[in-house]
This record gives C-alpha cells, sequence and structure tokens, in this order.
C-alpha cells in the first residue's frame, strides 16, 4: 500500500468511526467504504484495533508536527510560542471529526497499545509545555514549571471542547494570545514563599514509561540488524558487497543508538535505501521490518523529550 493510500484509508475508516462509533462500525462498513475486499483489509491492517491505532498515530503525528512547524524566526520565543499554540488550536479546528472521535470513544477500553500510546503521547505534549515554558519565561519559573504546565494543559483541553462546538466563532491566534496572556498572570502571581504543589517525584513514574518502552523498542531494532548480519553471512555474495552491507548496518545501528545527538533522519533513510538498493530477495522481508521498527523510533520525538528528562532526575 502506498503512503498516500494508506492515509485515504485512515481518513476514510476514521470519520466512520466518528459519525458510527467505534463499536458500530463494523470490518465490513470498513471495506466498503474502501472499496477492497476483507481479505485486503487483513493483509494491511491486523484488526479493527490495530487500525485505530494507525488512525490515532497518524493524527497526533499531525498534531505534534503543528507545535514545531513554525520556524525559529518568528520573532520573540513568547511570539513562537503563541503562534505555535494558534496551530495547534488549527490542526484541532481542520479535524474536528477526529476531535469528536477523540471526545466519544473509550480508548483504554479498545486496546491496550491504544491506551499506552496516548499515555506517551501526553507525556511528551507535557514535557514539550515545560521545556517551552522554561524557553518563553526563564529559568526563574522552574520551581513551578510543572504546575504551569498542568494549568496550560488544561485550559488547552477545555477551550479545545469550545473550538469543537463553536468553530465558527473562535480565531485560533486570537485564542492563543489570550491564553499566553493569562499564563503571565498566573506565573506573576507565584511568590518565591509558595511551594510548588506538583514536583519531579510526582511525575516521575510518566518518563520511566516512556523510557522503559523507548528501550524496548531499541533492543528491537538492534536484534533485527544483528538477524540481518548474520543472516547476510549465509548468503554466497561478492565478498565486497558483503562486507559493506554489514558496515551499513553497523553504521545504522551507531546512527540510531548515538546518546549525545539525535538520529538524522537522511542519514538513517540513506542507509535503509542503500541497503534497498542492493536488490538481494532474502533480504526483502526483514528489511522492511527493519524500517517500520525504524520508522517507529523515529516518531516518538525522544530526542525533544531528554531536557524533560534531565530535568526530572
Amino acid at each position: 500500500m502506498t503512503s498516500e493510500r494508506r492515509v485515504q484509508f485512515i481518513e476514510t475508516a476514521m470519520k466512520l468511526f466518528a459519525e458510527k462509533g467505534y463499536y458500530s462500525t463494523s470490518i465490513q462498513d470498513i471495506v466498503d467504504a474502501w472499496g477492497i475486499s476483507k481479505g485486503a483489509f487483513y493483509h494491511h491492517f491486523s484488526s479493527k484495533e490495530d487500525l485505530m491505532l494507525a488512525i490515532i498515530q497518524h493524527y497526533f503525528e499531525k498534531m505534534l508536527a503543528s507545535f514545531t512547524a513554525i520556524p525559529q524566526d518568528s520573532g520573540s520565543e513568547k511570539e513562537r510560542f503563541i503562534q505555535q499554540i494558534a496551530a495547534h488550536f488549527a490542526n484541532m479546528h481542520e479535524h474536528k471529526d477526529f476531535l469528536q472521535m477523540m471526545m466519544t470513544e473509550q480508548f483504554p477500553k479498545i486496546s491496550s497499545d491504544i491506551h499506552h500510546y496516548l499515555l506517551k503521547q501526553q507525556t511528551y505534549i507535557f514535557s514539550w509545555y515545560c521545556d517551552r515554558l522554561i524557553e518563553v519565561y526563564g529559568t526563574e519559573i522552574e520551581r513551578y514549571v510543572f504546575d504551569v504546565a498542568t494549568m496550560l494543559n488544561g485550559m488547552i483541553r477545555q477551550y479545545m471542547f469550545c473550538v469543537f462546538l463553536q468553530a465558527n466563532k473562535l480565531h485560533a491566534e486570537e485564542l492563543a494570545r489570550f491564553l499566553v496572556r493569562r499564563l503571565d498572570a498566573i506565573i506573576a502571581s507565584f511568590s518565591h514563599e509558595e511551594a510548588p504543589i506538583l514536583n519531579k517525584e510526582m511525575l516521575k513514574p510518566l518518563m520511566e514509561l516512556e523510557e522503559k518502552e523507548w528501550r524496548i523498542l531499541q533492543e528491537k531494532i538492534s536484534a533485527h540488524i544483528a538477524h540481518l548480519q548474520k543472516k547476510l553471512l549465509s548468503l554466497s555474495l561478492d565478498k565486497k558487497v558483503q562486507h559493506k552491507i554489514h558496515a551499513a548496518l553497523d553504521a545504522l545501528e551507531a546512527e540510531l543508538m548515538n546518546e549525545e545527538s539525535a538520529p538524522k533522519e537522511y542519514v538513517v533513510q540513506g542507509i535503509l535505501l542503500y541497503i534497498e538498493k542492493q536488490h538481494i530477495p532474502a533480504f526483502a522481508d526483514d528489511l522492511a521490518s527493519l524500517a517500520k521498527a525504524v520508522q517507529q523510533y523515529m516518531t516518538t520525538n525522544r530526542w525533544e523529550r531528554r531536557k524533560w528528562k534531565k530535568k526530572m532526575n
């Protein structure tokens, strides 16, 4: 399935879930809307739960991209922060059907994988709020940053509900500026004698869960690479080609596991493409599995959480 075709399938299925509800939508409803057979459905998704997870991942990636799409030269840090929040509201306005689905479904009952994914995304968004608040207001708010991030998260979630109800009456940038003015007042109200309510010990379990799952994914990638290198030795290939592929897999692992810098997507994709272009049929399925695990790894945004993780230690 091409990426464009997959997106079309995901968006069509999401609208069905938003209109009819997850449990009232059958796989037959989905394949009828897609114009494919049930057999073709199971070729791409293992279950309806797997499809729902793919939908949530697709739209959350869009949402998270809206945070980081605002260029660095958009004025002051506060102005950029306002534009990022505005982009977030605009993204939710654009995808109201998804917002409706998120408000009506009980995801923990659908799948533990979905529940864990949503928990990880909430952790990431919270960590992003913490980082941006310190970048905008300075290190003097670090003592209260968890409380301020919690308040900001609550305001955004509630106003998101209002955006859903009164989409044509709320302007994204006006709303973002309004919320940041409230943040200004909240932050100005703190006194040095006042103790914060939230602290790093209370929030550590969130990051520990994310770190544990990230390590599992890291081990999965290393196992994929080790399997490919072992298989490589069993194939009748030119020794130079064999050596180059082995070295490419070593370079891929080094790039992904580097603790000092974020993996460079162009390097990772370049290595995978180089191996694919060797056209080794015995590698095809294993290489596809590795590429899928790498894609999941690259979209976890773990590196952007590093600053928050340091604050938790």
